[in-house]
C-alpha cells in the first residue's frame, strides 16, 4: 500500500503527523498506516458538520437560527442559549448543527481522603467466591466510619456470558450496563421464595482460593437468578416493570445482545449473518422467540442496579470507573459498529512502565461518525455511570483528546495518534455531570500531551497522581494522590522484591536501578534499614509512613489502596500479559470484615483522616 495522495489533509481529518514518546523520541506513523485512515476519513469527516459549544448565556457568534432544544421546545436565538443540553441550531442558510451548552466548571469535591478497591477480591464471607455489591456496601460503611470520604472502585461494567469468563474489567461487553457477577443473589427481590442454601454453600467454598474462578462464579450465580426468576417471572414487582420500560430499547438490545452470545457465542462477528447487525429483522425475531430469556436478562440488571444503588449511598461517595473501550466482539461494539474502526485497536507508546508499547484490543471511535451520531454512547456512559455514583474517574483520560491507534496484527510503533474533538467532548462530561451534582476525574498517567492538564484544570477536572517518597509534596492541588494504582506495584511488592521475582518470572521486563532507589526511599522515609531483613511489622511501619507523606500532600483527595492496606505483595495487572500472570484474579487473603479490622488498616485509615 502506497502513502497517501498529498491532496490529503490527514492533519486537518485528525490524524498527528508525529509525537514525542515518552523517552523524548519523535516517532511518525507507518505510511501504510496513514493510507488507511486518510481513506476511512476522507468519507467518514463528511457525515455532519462541526458541532457547537456554548455555555449558557454567553455569547457565542455561531448561535444564530432556531434553536430546537433539547426538551422539544424551539426558540429565535441571537448570539446565546439560556440553559443547558443538548440542542439543535437551524441556521438561516438552512444548516443544522448540534449545540452542545455546558456550564464551564465541573462540580467539586472536598479535601478528602479514600481506598482504591478492586471489588472483585474484596470478599467477605458471605461471598460467593468474588466481591459483589453487598461487599461494597459493607467497605463503604466501615470506612465510612473510619473517616474515609470516598471509594474509587474497580470497572464494574458488563461482562459477555461465556465460558471461559472473561477477567479483566476493562475489556467489558458493555460499559453502559453492569457485571452481574457482582450481584449478591440473596439479596434479589424474590430470593425468599427460592432454595438457594446449595448454591450458597458451594459460593462461600470458593473462598479458601485466592485465585477467583469466575467460570465456577457464574454458573453458580447464573443457576441461583434462574431459580429466582421463575418464581417471580409471573408476578413482576411493580419497580421492576417501571425500571425496565424507562431503560427501554438500549437496555433490551443489550439483552437481546446477551441471549446471542449465550447461543452462538461471545463474539457477534462470528454469528449467523442474519443476526451481524442489531437492526436486522433476524434480530427482532430472535428476540421475540427468546423473549423471557431476554426479559430474564433486562431482570439481572435491575438485580444490579438496585444493589449498586444501595452501595452508593452507604456513606461515602462512590467513584465508579470507566474503562477506556470495549471488546471488539462486544455488546457495545455490535450496538456501535457503524461507528468503529473496526480495522484498528486502542493501545499505548512506549512508556516508563511499559517499554514495549501496548496494544488493548479495544476497536477505536471513529471521531468523525461519533460527532454525526450526536456522542451518543458517551452520553448513555456516563449518565448510566452517575445514575447512582457521586464521581466517576476516567480510565486514559487523553482518550478525550486522541488516542494511539493500532493497526489491526500489526505492530504498536506503527500506530498513529487521532484526535478527537475534545471540545464537544468535555462539553457532554460537564451536561451529565453537572445534571449528576458529580465530579470527575481523568487518570492521566503515562504520555500526556501539552495542554491537556491545563485543560483538565480550568474546567475542574481532577488529575491522577502516583508517587511514592516525597514526590507526592508536588502533586497540584486539583488531583487525587496515590501510591499506586492497579497497574504498578503495591508497597508490599516492592519492599520484599515479590514484584520484581514475579516480572522475572513471567520475563518482563523491568528497571532495578529504580526499583532499588524507590524500595531504599520506602525504607528510609520510614526509619529502616533497607539492608535488614523486612518483616509484616516493619512493612507495615513503610506503608504508613508513605500514607503520611500521602496524607500531607496538596491533592484534593489522598487515595490508599485496599491491597495496600492488606499490605499486598502481588500487583492487581501485570500490563502487557495475558495469562503469563493471574491478572483480576487475585482476591485479597482475608475477608474485607478481618482485613479492614487489621490494626494496620485501622492505622492507614486514621493517618488519612487527619489530612487537614
Amino acid at each position: 500500500m502506497t502513502a497517501p495522495s498529498p491532496a490529503v489533509d490527514l492533519t486537518a481529518l485528525g490524524v498527528v503527523p508525529s509525537y514525542f514518546d515518552a523517552f523524548g523520541v519523535e516517532r511518525a506513523p507507518a505510511d501504510t498506516t496513514r493510507a488507511a485512515l486518510a481513506g476511512r476519513f476522507a468519507r467518514s469527516s463528511l457525515l455532519a458538520p462541526e458541532p457547537i459549544v456554548a455555555t449558557p448565556g454567553r455569547h457565542h457568534p455561531r448561535l444564530f437560527g432556531t434553536l430546537r432544544r433539547e426538551d422539544g421546545t424551539t426558540v429565535r436565538v441571537s448570539g446565546a442559549v439560556d440553559r443547558a443540553g443538548y440542542h439543535m441550531l437551524t441556521t438561516d442558510d438552512g444548516t443544522v448543527h448540534q449545540v452542545l451548552a455546558a456550564e464551564e466548571y465541573l462540580p467539586q469535591p472536598p479535601r478528602t481522603s479514600g481506598l482504591a478497591v478492586q471489588l472483585y477480591a474484596a470478599r467477605t464471607r458471605d461471598s460467593w467466591g468474588i466481591g459483589d455489591f453487598r461487599d461494597l456496601a459493607y467497605i463503604a460503611r466501615t470506612a465510612g466510619a473510619h473517616g474515609a470520604g470516598m471509594l474509587l472502585v474497580s470497572p464494574v461494567h458488563a461482562m459477555a456470558p461465556v465460558r471461559p469468563a472473561p477477567n479483566s474489567p476493562y475489556s467489558p461487553a458493555s460499559r453502559q450496563w453492569l457485571n452481574v457477577l457482582h450481584i449478591a443473589p440473596g439479596d434479589a427481590p424474590g430470593a425468599e421464595r427460592a432454595d438457594l442454601s446449595d448454591l450458597a454453600a458451594a459460593g462461600r467454598a470458593l473462598n479458601t482460593s485466592r485465585r477467583i474462578d469466575r467460570d465456577a462464579v457464574s454458573r453458580l450465580k447464573e443457576e441461583a437468578l434462574t431459580r429466582i426468576w421463575t418464581v417471580i417471572r409471573d408476578d413482576e414487582p411493580a419497580e421492576f416493570r417501571d425500571w425496565a420500560a424507562e431503560h427501554g430499547d438500549d437496555l433490551r438490545s443489550f439483552a437481546t445482545w446477551t441471549v446471542l452470545a449465550e447461543t452462538h457465542g461471545g463474539d457477534w462477528r462470528t454469528w449467523p449473518g442474519p443476526y451481524a447487525h442489531p437492526c436486522s429483522p433476524a434480530v427482532a425475531d430472535f428476540a421475540t422467540r427468546h423473549a423471557d430469556r431476554v426479559r430474564f436478562h433486562i431482570w439481572c440488571q435491575w438485580v444490579a442496579d438496585r444493589q449498586l444503588a444501595v452501595a452508593c449511598h452507604s456513606g461515602v461517595t462512590v467513584c465508579l470507573d470507566a474503562a477506556v473501550g470495549f471488546d471488539f466482539g462486544s455488546a457495545d461494539a455490535w450496538l456501535h459498529q457503524d461507528l468503529l474502526a473496526l480495522d484498528f485497536e486502542v493501545g499505548c507508546p512506549a512508556d516508563p512502565w511499559n517499554r514495549e508499547g501496548q496494544s488493548w484490543g479495544l476497536p477505536p471511535f471513529d471521531p468523525h461518525a461519533l460527532t454525526a451520531a450526536g456522542f451518543a454512547p458517551l452520553r448513555a456512559l456516563v449518565r448510566s455511570a452517575l445514575r447512582h455514583a457521586g464521581a466517576l474517574r476516567i480510565d486514559h483520560v487523553m482518550q478525550l483528546w486522541r488516542l494511539f491507534w493500532v493497526p489491526v496484527g500489526g505492530r504498536v510503533a506503527d500506530g498513529a495518534y487521532v484526535r478527537y474533538p475534545v471540545d464537544a467532548l468535555l462539553a457532554v462530561l460537564r451536561i451529565e455531570a453537572c445534571r449528576a451534582g458529580a465530579w470527575i476525574i481523568g487518570e492521566d498517567i503515562g504520555t500526556v500531551a501539552e495542554g491537556i492538564r491545563e485543560t483538565m484544570a480550568a474546567i475542574g477536572m481532577l488529575g491522577y497522581r502516583t508517587e511514592t517518597g516525597n514526590r507526592c509534596a508536588g502533586n497540584p492541588e486539583n488531583t487525587v494522590g496515590a501510591a499506586g494504582t492497579h497497574d504498578q506495584a503495591t508497597i508490599a511488592g516492592l519492599l520484599t522484591g515479590a514484584d520484581q521475582r514475579d516480572m522475572a518470572r513471567i520475563g518482563k521486563a523491568f528497571d532495578t536501578a529504580d526499583i532499588e532507589r524507590t524500595r531504599d526511599e520506602l525504607c528510609r522515609q520510614a526509619g529502616l534499614d533497607p539492608s535488614e531483613p523486612l518483616d509484616p511489622a516493619r512493612i507495615g511501619t513503610a506503608i504508613l509512613a508513605q500514607h503520611r507523606r500521602l496524607a500531607a500532600c496538596p491533592s484534593r483527595i489522598a487515595l490508599a489502596t485496599l491491597d495496600d492496606a492488606a499490605a499486598v505483595a502481588e500487583r492487581p495487572n501485570m500490563p502487557g500479559t495475558v495469562d503469563e500472570y493471574p491478572n483480576w484474579r487475585i482476591a485479597l487473603p482475608a475477608p474485607v470484615e478481618d482485613l479492614l479490622a487489621t490494626p494496620l488498616a485501622r492505622d492507614l485509615l486514621e493517618v488519612l483522616r487527619t489530612r487537614g
